[in-house]
């Protein structure tokens, strides 16, 4: 398996959270005599709101030692005509691009280009679970960029390589020995974020700082111990603290990677944990969601933020290409209801292939997590299921959002609920 043989140096950096660097849906460590390219052609149904629709498909997905690439092209069409928001602009070409990606097997240098779903900087303080498929029929093909040298990291990301949008970049350095526990290990980082094209309600650019400095603490035969401290900043908003320590293991026994975290934030008035995140492409400056045929808000701006304190708890299991389980909740204790949920599933077999991932907002209590789903919820459900031979049952449910309305430069969403149950043959060369 080139490229996941545990090295100190990369558990104490953490360069495996960032983005989709090792998303097992995108991965297959494969030897360049075994690249592979799978062809699947599928057709059904297809229902985006209230209305049915036919719909066709074709995804191509090829893997090899050092890269993988996925495209995915579908046309839909019906009584009421073709679904022509997947042909009414030249971006629709690039929204075929599912992913492509460079990562060679010194593991050291990470590209991929596409849409972005779970792109992170750091401790997530300011970029956490990142999405740019938010609104599915605007997705923007975004890059993920890491570069690892020995004694530091970098890592940046832009939403859009066509027009100004969200862009960060972050440096850690270690500048001692990041293979030894204790201060020696100690990484220092600073983060920038910056929306182009976006300014404050001060007429000031918006952007965000974070400076945090993390260590190994303690190392056994299983896992480090790493505690972290991070301290952000959005200028002409607030600011927040958060404390907190991991236990980390990017590699046991060669068979799977684990990450817990516990950490307390601390927030002055508007500012919010991962403010860059699932939702900021519907509910970021000048961008609000509202239930359909509804005139109240339901998100919370960011000005209205109260000051608060948040427990935040995190874990993660990666079985190398075949499983994962994500989870992480961040408990918001104040009047507002600024808790976050964040749920990523993936399991892989010969004959089945499961793909679950929700991400909630305008939480109270865990409790709530089994109450409304409300309007900040965005959820995807894909499962494949092979029938018989090459022929497949293939299902892809979303709970995403779709633009309704630009007003005095303000943009209202709302969500949009898709499905589309196919039948197809997939064949692998």
């Amino acid at each position: 398996m080139a490229g996941l043989l545990w090295d100190p140096g990369q558990a104490a950096a953490q360069a495996w959270l960032f983005g989709s660097r090792d998303d097992p849906s995108e991965q297959a460590s494969v030897e360049w005599w075994n690249a592979y390219t799978e062809i699947t052609g599928a057709a059904g149904f297809s229902l985006i709101g209230p209305q049915w629709r036919g719909v066709t498909r074709v995804d191509v997905e090829a893997r090899g030692a050092n890269y993988a690439f996925g495209l995915e092209g579908s046309f839909r069409s019906g009584i009421y005509g073709r679904y022509d928001v997947e042909t009414d602009e030249w971006r629709d070409a690039l929204r075929i691009l599912a992913f492509a990606r460079y990562r060679p097997a010194n593991g050291n240098t990470y590209l991929r280009v596409g849409p972005l779903e779970r792109t992170r900087l750091g401790t997530g303080h300011l970029v956490h679970f990142y999405s740019t498929s938010t609104i599915w029929d605007e997705r923007s093909a975004g890059v993920e960029w890491q570069h690892q040298g020995a004694n530091h990291t970098l890592e940046a990301f832009t939403a859009d390589i066509t027009r100004p949008g969200v862009t960060g970049a972050r440096l850690a350095v270690a500048p001692f020995d990041r293979g030894v526990p204790g201060i020696r290990s100690l990484e220092l980082s600073a983060t920038a974020v910056q929306e182009r094209g976006q300014e404050t309600d001060l007429g000031n650019p918006f952007r965000g700082f974070e400076g945090s400095a993390r260590m190994v603490a303690y190392r056994s035969d299983s896992f480090d111990f790493v505690p972290f401290v991070s301290a952000a900043w959005l200028p002409d908003y607030g600011q927040g603290l958060l404390v907190g320590a991991n236990l980390e293991n990017a590699n046991f026994i060669d068979t799977a990677r684990l990450y817990l975290s516990l950490a307390l934030h601390y927030n002055s008035a508007d500012f919010r944990h991962g403010f860059f995140g699932t939702f900021h492409s519907v509910s970021g400056p000048n961008r609000s969601i509202f239930a359909a045929g509804d005139a109240d808000r339901r998100d919370i701006d960011l000005r209205e933020v109260e000051r608060g304190n948040s427990i935040l708890f995190e874990s993660r299991i990666l079985f190398f290409e075949r499983f994962e389980l994500w989870y992480a909740f961040q408990r918001f204790h104040g009047v507002q209801h600024l808790s976050e949920y964040h749920l990523r599933l993936f399991f892989r077999s010969r004959n089945v292939q499961l793909v679950v991932s929700q991400d909630r907002r305008g939480l109270k209590g865990f409790a709530s997590l089994f109450g409304d789903l409300g309007e900040e919820n965005r959820l995807r459900f894909g499962f494949d299921l092979r029938l018989v031979g090459q022929v497949w049952l293939l299902m892809d449910a979303h709970y995403t959002y779709r633009l309704n309305t630009v007003i005095e430069g303000n943009a209202y969403h709302s969500i949009q609920r898709r499905f589309d149950p196919m039948i197809g043959l997939r064949a692998q060369f």
